[in-house]
């Protein structure tokens, strides 16, 4: 006969939150100045517990990326002495990492250092770490003193720490929805603030009171001010943000097929995204927009129907081109100039100084985060440029960076993880087969390369390591990528000799 079972209660863990309510209560009623914190500090422990042994935990991943453009408070700082400073993305980043170890610890996964790329990954990491103590964790030149560890710590250790965490707690297809839904989420709200800013500087008065948070319509907060640069300190984080989210609206359109409502966001957002980009100003961006184009219109698409694509588009732009040519030989932005000579004077100026430094420490380097203290050292007029003023200008190249402030050796370093990253892509690119109708298959692995596509674009105009989100952002999606193709390597299946069939 069927009976109704009572239900089993735990009476230690009973007694157990028993008493930390008691405790809790106690040292709130002796020391009332340590209330509310006293009850929020032991819910928030209890929510990180949880967390960890129930629910996704590469949420967690997208939380600290995008709590940098929206999270990033400039008046929310605490300064540690010997320690760096406290922002919101810094603490939330901490309690990621709290949250993936005990994750693993509760279920008992053993971490994965197994693939070459986060070996090589580990040596880029210390070497900069000792180029950076020899030469000094601060810079000497007061406008980028904070860069050797600024930089070291928020665009390659955090980053590569989450690349390693995500990396390991990647098991199931469904990841990929948490991270294309905070892509796109985040991208509602950054097209939002993106339209505003950008009927703001073509004059539309009282545009700016609808943008949150207040500090970003500060001019003396960060630079672009005068460009649609979203939540951040500049432009370049949101034309990298809306090229991503472009293509993964494109991807979604084509794996979301009978859900009307979620396809019918996709298309809406696809076909707000490029004015967007125009709106950052960023030459380099409407390049990493073209280019992602190409592959995506060469590998995503059927080979006849991609050329025929790439075609149109090439005759759209043409058009286009010829159409609106008096406001792309301009000089303002706002309008599509293309023509603001000042930056493209900067940059030759800069690869005159990268080759002067480079010749004179080509194997290690000056020291990572010192390239202006070096440049400060050079002469005013270098080479052909003789005669121009200027001022400390950052490199904006991400591989001539490594090369003149780690030498050969980071260089090396740096273009071996992409390649690296790169083939771990391909091989599951050639693991997933053609049929493949779920998030997780080629097209995926087409939208990372778009990422990549997008990265690297972007890290030949400016150096991507002043820009924690850009890192944070790819590396995190980079880690999904990198632990599918793991979860999809043969196995081998053989026994060991001398058991028998039967037993095994």
């Amino acid at each position: 006969m069927l009976t109704l079972g009572q239900q089993k209660i735990d009476a230690f863990a009973l007694g157990v939150l028993g008493a930390a309510v008691v405790g809790v209560t106690v040292v709130s009623l002796v020391v009332p100045d340590l209330m509310p914190w006293s009850f929020l500090a032991p819910a928030a422990i209890a929510l990180v517990f949880c967390w960890a042994l129930r629910w996704e935990i590469t949420a967690w991943a997208w939380l600290w990326v995008f709590s940098h453009g929206l999270l990033d408070w400039p008046s929310w700082r605490i300064e540690m002495t010997g320690f760096f400073n406290m922002t919101v993305p810094r603490v939330i980043f901490l309690a990621a990492a709290l949250v993936f170890l005990l994750h693993f610890l509760i279920r008992r996964w053993r971490l994965r250092f197994d693939r070459k790329v986060l070996w090589v990954m580990l040596v880029m990491l210390v070497y900069c770490a000792i180029s950076a103590a020899l030469s000094g964790w601060r810079a000497r030149t007061y406008d980028v003193a904070t860069a050797p560890y600024y930089r070291f710590i928020g665009s390659l250790l955090f980053p590569f720490v989450m690349f390693f965490l995500v990396y390991n707690a990647t098991y199931r297809e469904k990841q990929i929805n948490w991270a294309l839904a905070a892509i796109c989420a985040y991208g509602w709200y950054a097209l939002y603030i993106s339209y505003l800013q950008y009927a703001a500087n073509m004059g539309l008065s009282g545009a700016r009171r609808w943008i949150w948070p207040a500090y970003i319509n500060d001019p003396n907060f960060g630079i672009h001010f005068d460009r649609a640069r979203g939540a951040f300190a500049g432009a370049p984080p949101q034309a990298f943000l809306l090229v991503l989210l472009f293509y993964a609206d494109l991807f979604l359109i084509r794996k979301t097929q009978g859900h009307a409502v979620l396809r019918a966001l996709s298309v809406v957002q696809a076909v707000l995204t490029p004015p967007a980009i125009f709106f950052t100003g960023l030459r380099s961006g409407y390049l990493a927009f073209g280019v992602c184009g190409v592959v995506w219109c060469l590998v995503a698409v059927r080979k006849r129907l991609g050329a025929a694509k790439l075609t149109f588009a090439a005759l759209a732009a043409f058009v286009a081109a010829a159409v609106f040519w008096n406001n792309i030989t301009q000089t303002d932005r706002l309008t599509g100039g293309m023509a603001q000579r000042s930056p493209i004077v900067s940059r030759m100026i800069l690869l005159e100084q990268s080759w002067e430094i480079i010749a004179q420490h080509p194997l290690t380097g000056v020291g990572f985060g010192h390239f202006v203290d070096a440049q400060q050292q050079l002469q005013r007029d270098p080479g052909s440029l003789s005669g121009m003023s200027y001022g400390a200008l950052v490199e904006h190249n991400l591989f001539l960076n490594m090369l003149a402030e780690t030498g050969v050796v980071g260089l090396v370093g740096t273009i071996a993880i992409f390649i690296l990253l790169f083939l771990e892509s391909v091989q599951l690119y050639r693991r997933l087969p053609p049929s493949t109708s779920g998030m997780l298959s080629r097209l995926f692995v087409v939208l990372f390369w778009t990422a990549l596509a997008n990265y690297l674009t972007d890290a030949t105009f400016r150096d991507p390591l002043w820009d924690v989100f850009s890192n944070g952002l790819f590396w995190s999606l980079a880690g999904l990528v990198v632990g599918y193709n793991r979860l999809l390597e043969p196995h081998s299946l053989d026994l060991p000799r001398g058991v028998p069939a039967g037993a095994a």
